[in-house]
């Protein structure tokens, strides 16, 4: 009996511990940055705000995105003239978009949406 009182303490302590590990806090800090992002808004961490970033997809075209101090990205698609895109939410990478360009930029690798077509995709950042 005395075996069977000490494995039941034991088997309790060890759930007890297993509930202990699975209860952690979640991050409930707030930032005043209004894109939430899990990375760089440049293309390159070195880059810092106002750098001019060249794109160059696989059919060749260029894009150039200049990311400003103000939560948005001055871009320039192929044959057409610079648009301020505003910084938005996206859940990886940054996007910044004006409801019918959309600029998507993660690590080194771009695309573009208008209207939300996909009209580029694949660009890499050129060093």
């Amino acid at each position: 009996m005395t075996f069977t009182i000490k494995a039941s303490i034991v088997a309790i302590a060890l759930t007890g511990l297993a509930l202990a590990g699975c209860n952690s806090t979640p991050d409930t800090s707030v930032s005043d940055d209004p894109v939430a992002t899990d990375e760089a808004m440049t293309a390159d961490d070195s880059m810092a705000n106002g750098d001019v970033v060249v794109f160059e997809c696989p059919g060749g075209e260029i894009i150039t995105a200049q990311f400003t101090d103000a939560p948005a990205a001055i871009v320039t698609l192929p044959d057409q003239e610079p648009v301020t895109l505003p910084a938005t939410e996206a859940a990886s990478g940054a996007r910044y978009s004006d409801g019918t360009t959309t600029f998507w930029n993660k690590g080194d690798e771009a695309l573009v949406e208008v209207d939300d077509a996909m009209v580029l995709s694949g660009c890499q950042a050129q060093s």
